[in-house]
């Protein structure tokens, strides 16, 4: 009878603690609910999530896992959910990989383009599928950096209204640079961004060209290649294989042991190096300033494997 009580208070304690969480989480991200009954099944989605970070946690502490998670405005969606939401297709086709390997001895190069203040803030691209624009127009802003000593924000909502396809259900960063080859790009205070593709708008504003001769993405490339092209170039297109497991990640070293060689997110590579012993990739999502690294990943980065399909032709794209 006593263990029973004890038992009970355990979990009183631990059902207070989520109620309080929930309700810190719904303030924090602006939460609301149509109905009671919706509120109570996020409210379940909540704690499953929550259990499950608290489990991931007490690994990353014991040295099981390369990086921490963190509750975040993603809190209240099953992984299925935030599959079909962020437009992130699955492919069955899975490798294995692992951390520890003879190819991957510790590399103690480093480079972030963002101390050299070639990079903007993290963006939130939303529930549109436009992971490519925030892609390329990244890419963009810090050549745009590179030539004029000038960090400027550009528009991905004109890229996203302007472009002649469904802009918000995928596509590849090359399409976005050709058309701004052609059309140029607006300041993203002229063309702020609204998460849909609405009717291409003419602004009395100029639209501004930037000057590069070409797109270009390497056909074969290696954790050399790309070493040097992001070191010589500056942040570059990239794009690669995420799956939910991304969704609550807070910092550390990004791995699974299982990825596809599939990419499916497209996302800007602006650096490298070498934390807690792991060779990381240095990537800025666009999942908002308030996801991970202030808006970055650190991504595991090995020696002679495709690690989630970041070294497949035409996944790096330099301007």
């Amino acid at each position: 009878m006593k263990k029973f009580i004890i038992l009970l208070s355990v979990l009183s304690v631990c059902y207070g603690v989520l109620e309080k969480d929930w309700k810190l989480f719904k303030q924090e991200f602006n939460k609301t609910y149509n109905s009671g009954e919706e509120e109570q099944k996020r409210f379940k989605i909540f704690k499953e999530n929550w259990n499950n970070i608290n489990k991931h946690n007490k690994r990353y502490d014991k040295g099981l896992e390369t990086y921490s998670q963190e509750i975040n405005r993603f809190g209240d969606l099953t992984d299925n959910e935030f599959t079909e939401t962020y437009g992130l297709s699955e492919n069955n086709w899975i490798s294995n990989y692992t951390i520890d390997n003879g190819s991957n001895q510790i590399d103690n190069d480093y480079l972030d383009w963002r101390a050299k203040g070639a990079v903007t803030p993290a963006k939130d691209q939303g529930k549109c599928g436009s992971c490519w624009i925030f892609s390329a127009v990244g890419n963009l802003e810090s050549l745009y950096f590179r030539k004029t000593g000038n960090l400027e924000t550009f528009s991905e909502q004109y890229i996203v209204d302007c472009i002649s396809n469904e802009s918000c259900d995928g596509g590849s960063p090359k399409w976005a640079f050709e058309f701004m080859k052609e059309k140029g790009v607006r300041l993203e205070s002229d063309y702020p961004y609204n998460a849909e593709q609405n009717n291409c708008k003419n602004l009395t504003t100029p639209v501004l060209f930037v000057d590069f001769n070409s797109t270009c993405f390497q056909n074969s490339m290696d954790e050399v290649v790309l070493k040097e092209a992001v070191r010589q170039n500056g942040p570059l297109s990239v794009c690669l294989y995420v799956t939910y497991r991304w969704r609550f990640y807070k910092s550390g070293v990004w791995f699974h042991n299982q990825c596809s060689d599939f990419s499916n997110h497209c996302l800007v590579l602006v650096g490298y190096g070498t934390e807690n012993g792991k060779n990381y990739w240095l990537i800025k999502n666009s999942w908002g300033p308030n996801w991970g690294e202030n808006g970055f990943i650190k991504v595991a980065r090995f020696k002679h494997q495709n690690y989630c399909g970041l070294y497949n032709a035409g996944n790096a794209y330099l301007i």
